[in-house]
């Protein structure tokens, strides 16, 4: 019952529509349909996991049940009515898959979508960031989007990791003071 309620609530778009996003590593991303310059090796890989991402856009893998994000108890910062979710592929070939769909965020505002790890679970050393305070603990601010003018977002992105196995949460951080105000607690993937 929960299910069709979120999804009646969050917005529909087609998938063609959305914003298709392929994150390299920290800082370096591009959409899917922007072309690149780079030559040699680099420039092989890059096509290569960009042509993974399209193929799998056409002709979709196998999606894990879609996770509800929601507040973030005790060091995050509410904001009264925002929700959302992500859908990803359980394995992937070099990338994990996601579309992330948000509502009831603050209207053309800025956020940041982060992977966040545990020095005893599965993953958290491939991530690239120490936690300030707490080097044991890693994290990925994968992309920092902008909320329309109705305060919702939706996106497909391929973040490129390294292979093995992940169990992390998911974070949606506020730019303005780096509160968490959506997440979802520790899920498992894989990447092939």
């Amino acid at each position: 019952m929960l299910l069709p309620l979120l999804l009646a609530v969050l917005p529909v778009t087609a998938p063609d529509t959305l914003p298709h996003v392929i994150v390299f590593a920290p800082g370096d991303s591009a959409k899917l349909s922007e072309t690149e310059s780079d030559a040699g090796p680099a420039k092989n890989r890059r096509a290569t996991l960009r042509a993974r991402f399209q193929a799998d856009l056409e002709s979709p893998a196998t999606f894990a049940k879609p996770l509800p994000l929601g507040e973030f108890p005790v060091y995050g910062r509410l904001v009264p009515g925002a929700r959302g979710e992500i859908e990803f592929h359980p394995s992937f070939a070099g990338e994990f898959v996601t579309k992330v769909s948000l509502v009831g965020l603050l209207p053309n505002h800025r956020y940041i979508l982060t992977l966040n790890g545990n020095p005893q679970r599965d993953g958290n050393a491939s991530l690239p960031t120490p936690v300030p305070g707490n080097a044991a603990e890693h994290y990925f601010d994968f992309q920092t989007i902008t909320t329309d003018k109705g305060g919702s977002y939706g996106g497909w992105f391929a973040v490129v990791l390294p292979t093995g196995s992940y169990d992390l949460r998911f974070y949606v951080k506020d730019t303005s003071d780096f509160k968490i105000v959506l997440y979802h607690d520790f899920f498992p993937f894989g990447i092939d």
